[in-house]
C-alpha cells in the first residue's frame, strides 16, 4: 500500500514539474512553455505572442494603440506571433494584428523578482522588426520582453493632426512599458527595475523615450545598441519636420487615390485600402529616406509625446537631468550593413565591382559625404584631407598595392565610415548624455565578425553591424540565422558581453570589479570588448578614431587655412606616417611639404592614449 501511494506521489510530482508555466494577469490567465538551455539547468519559461493592444485594424489603422480588453478562457502563447508589415517580406510572412510581446523568465527559486529588460529592435523604422530568441539571456537571472511595434506608413503616416498624428511606433511601445509595469510581476520580473534596451532603429527609439516627458519612470536604466540615426540625435539640422513626413503621407494617399477634402475623407480612404497596396505605394527613395518619427509639437500639449526632437532636448537648457543609468555602444564596421536597401552603395554589390571600383568610390565619393558630414567639406583643403584619410584607412600602400584585394580594401572603406558615422557621431552624443545622464558607460565591440544579423558569412577583421546583439543573445540566435552553434570563440565572448550587460541591468554598472570606468566629460572612456586587444599594436582603437575625426583633422583644416603657414605643430611624438606620402606630394610647394610633415606629428600624436573630447567635441556644432 505505501508502494502504491509512494508512486502515486512521485507521479504527481512529475506532472507538476513537468506541467506548462502559468501567469494570471488582469486581462487573463496565460500559459506559456518551458525550454532548458545550454548554460543552466533552470528552466526558462516563454510566453509567446501576448497582446498588449488592440489589433491596429479598421478604425485603429492610423491610431494610437489602445489597451487590449483580455480574453475568457485560457491563453495558450505557444507560438511566436507575426511580424508587423514591412518591406522586404511577402504578405504571408506579416499581419497587420501585430502588437504583441513575448517574455522569457528564468524560473525562480526563491520566489524573488528578477530585473527586468524591454528589448526594441527593428533595422529601420521600415524594415527588420523580427522576433528574437532571448531563452540565452533570461538563463542569465533576468526576465526579457521583446516587442512587436507598428513599421513602415502604418506607424509614420501623419497628416499633423490628432487623428493621424504620426510616431506610432513609440506609442506602441510606450503601452508595452505601461503593460510591462502593471504585469510583469506576475511573471516574476521586478517592475521598479526595468532597463529598457534597443538595437538599431530600437536604439533611435530608446533615445526618443529618454528624452520624451511622457516615458518618464516607466524605466530606470537604458542600454543604446548601434543607434541607426545618430547624426540626427546630434545635429539639429539633419532633423525631419513634421511638415515634411506630411507632404509624404499626403503624397503617398494620393497614389492610393485617397484626396479627399478633408483629413477624414483622407484617412477613411486610407484605410480601406489593403496593407500590399500602402506598403507598396512607398516605394518612393526620397519618401524612405524621410519617414521617421517626429515633433508631435501640433498636438494639444496634453498629447504630445515628443514635445521636441532628440538633438534639441540634448542641448536645450530648458530640459532637466535625465534620471537614469545608460550604456551605449556600437561595431567598428558598422557601416556593414546588409540590411540597409536605402544606401547608395552596398558593401557585397562593391566587393562583386571589384578594388578598383572600390577604391574609386570611396575617393570620389565616400570621403567627401564624411567630410560634408563633419562640415570639413572646404574646396581648398579637400584633395589634402581626401589624402590624409586614404593613408590613415589604408595604409601608405600606392594605389595598386590597395587595389589587389576586395575585401582588404571594402574593409578600409567601412571602418572609415564607421569611425567617422559612429565613432566620433557617438562621442558627440556621449558627451551630451554624459552631461545629462546619472552614469554613462560606452562600448565598442570589435570581435571579428564570421557571420552578420541576417547570417550571411563575411571574413572581416572588424564587427559587422549586429554583431554585438548577435554575442547579446548567443547560441539561440546564432542557430536561428546561421543554421549553426556558436564556436568556441564565440561563446567566450558572448559570456563576457552578456555578463557586462546583465550587470548593468542589475546594478547600473558593467564591470563590478571597475576595470570599466565611466565615460565622463574630461574622461572619454570606451572599453573595447574584443579578444587579444590589448596584444594588437596595429589595431585601431576608438580613442585613435575619434582623435582622427574629431582633433587631427579639424586641426589640419584649419591649418590649411591659416595664412601663417609657417606655424607649426609640434607633439611629444613624431610619427613616420608620410613617408610614401612625400614621394605622392613632391609636386607640392616646399611650404605645402613642410605644413603635411606637421599634419603627420599630430596625427601620430598618442596614436593610443586616451582622448578627451571636453572642448573640441562640444565646439564642433
Amino acid at each position: 500500500m505505501c508502494f502504491y501511494i509512494f508512486c502515486s506521489i512521485l507521479i504527481l510530482m512529475y506532472r507538476v514539474s513537468a506541467q506548462d508555466p502559468t501567469a494570471n494577469i488582469p486581462q487573463g490567465r496565460i500559459v506559456g512553455i518551458k525550454v532548458y538551455t545550454e548554460s543552466s539547468l533552470t528552466p526558462v519559461e516563454i510566453f509567446y505572442g501576448i497582446p498588449y493592444a488592440n489589433a491596429p485594424l479598421g478604425r485603429f489603422r492610423f491610431s494610437a494603440p489602445e489597451r487590449h480588453p483580455g480574453w475568457r478562457r485560457t491563453f495558450f502563447a505557444h507560438r511566436m506571433p507575426p511580424r508587423c508589415p514591412q518591406l522586404g517580406l511577402d504578405a504571408e510572412s506579416y499581419n497587420e494584428d501585430c502588437l504583441f510581446l513575448n517574455i522569457f523568465a528564468p524560473k525562480r527559486v526563491d520566489g524573488k523578482l528578477l530585473p527586468v529588460m524591454v528589448l526594441l529592435y527593428s533595422e529601420t523604422w521600415l524594415q527588420g522588426g523580427a522576433t528574437l530568441p532571448c531563452q540565452e539571456l533570461a538563463s542569465e537571472g533576468v526576465v526579457v520582453i521583446t516587442v512587436n511595434y507598428r513599421l513602415h506608413l502604418l506607424s509614420l503616416f501623419t497628416l499633423n493632426s490628432v487623428a493621424a498624428r504620426g510616431n506610432l511606433a513609440l506609442l506602441d511601445q510606450y503601452l508595452a512599458l505601461l503593460w510591462t509595469r502593471e504585469n510583469i510581476a506576475a511573471f516574476g520580473g521586478d517592475p521598479n527595475a526595468i532597463t529598457l534596451v534597443g538595437h538599431s532603429a530600437g536604439a533611435d527609439c530608446v533615445l526618443h523615450h529618454i528624452v520624451s516627458p511622457r516615458s518618464a519612470g516607466l524605466f530606470h536604466r537604458a542600454i543604446i545598441m548601434s543607434p541607426r540615426n545618430m547624426w540626427r540625435a546630434i545635429d539639429t539640422g539633419l532633423n525631419i519636420n513634421a511638415t515634411q513626413v506630411e507632404r509624404i503621407s499626403r503624397s503617398i494617399a494620393e497614389a492610393l487615390e485617397c484626396s479627399g477634402t478633408t483629413d477624414r475623407e483622407i484617412l477613411n480612404c486610407m484605410r480601406s485600402r489593403s496593407i500590399t497596396d500602402i506598403i507598396s505605394a512607398a516605394l518612393n527613395s526620397t519618401w524612405l529616406n524621410d519617414l521617421q518619427p517626429i515633433s508631435d509639437n501640433f498636438l494639444p500639449e496634453s498629447e504630445q509625446y515628443l514635445p521636441v526632437s532628440v538633438a534639441e532636448a540634448l542641448t536645450s537648457s530648458k530640459m532637466s537631468n535625465i534620471q537614469l543609468d545608460v550604456l551605449m555602444g556600437t561595431t567598428n564596421l558598422e557601416a556593414i550593413n546588409s540590411n540597409d536597401f536605402l544606401a547608395d552603395h552596398a558593401y557585397e554589390d562593391l566587393m562583386k565591382e571589384g578594388p578598383q571600383r572600390i577604391f574609386e568610390y570611396a575617393t570620389t565619393r565616400a570621403i567627401p559625404e564624411t567630410l560634408r558630414l563633419l562640415s570639413l567639406q572646404r574646396e581648398d583643403t579637400l584633395s589634402m584631407l581626401i589624402q590624409m584619410i586614404r593613408w590613415e584607412f589604408w595604409g601608405v600602400q600606392s594605389r595598386k598595392e590597395v587595389e589587389k584585394e576586395a575585401i582588404a580594401a571594402v574593409e578600409g572603406l567601412a571602418r572609415m565610415e564607421s569611425s567617422a558615422r559612429w565613432g566620433a557621431g557617438g562621442a558627440l552624443l556621449a558627451e551630451r548624455l554624459a552631461r545629462r545622464a546619472l552614469r554613462l558607460y560606452v562600448y565598442r565591440f570589435s570581435q571579428p565578425s564570421q557571420v552578420d544579423i541576417r547570417g550571411r558569412h563575411f571574413n572581416f577583421t572588424g564587427a559587422v553591424h549586429g554583431a554585438d546583439l548577435i554575442a547579446l543573445l548567443g547560441d539561440a540566435l546564432m542557430l536561428q540565422i546561421a543554421r549553426r552553434p556558436a564556436t568556441d570563440s564565440e561563446k567566450r565572448i558572448s559570456s563576457v558581453f552578456r555578463k557586462y550587460i546583465t550587470n548593468f541591468v542589475r546594478f547600473g554598472y558593467p564591470d563590478a570589479n571597475d576595470g570599466w570606468e565611466r565615460y565622463k566629460v574630461g574622461n572619454a572612456y570606451v572599453q573595447e570588448i574584443r579578444e587579444g586587444f590589448n596584444n594588437d599594436h596595429n589595431y585601431f582603437s576608438a580613442s585613435r578614431d575619434v582623435a582622427f575625426w574629431l582633433k587631427y583633422l579639424p586641426n589640419l583644416s584649419n591649418l590649411l587655412n591659416s595664412r601663417e603657414h609657417s606655424e607649426q605643430f609640434t607633439t611629444e611624438e613624431d610619427g613616420s606616417r608620410l613617408r610614401g606620402g612625400m614621394v605622392a606630394m613632391s609636386a607640392v610647394s616646399v611650404v605645402l611639404l613642410l605644413l603635411l610633415c606637421a599634419a603627420a606629428g599630430l596625427l601620430h600624436w598618442r596614436r593610443t592614449r586616451r582622448f578627451s573630447l571636453h572642448d573640441d567635441v562640444m565646439n564642433h556644432h
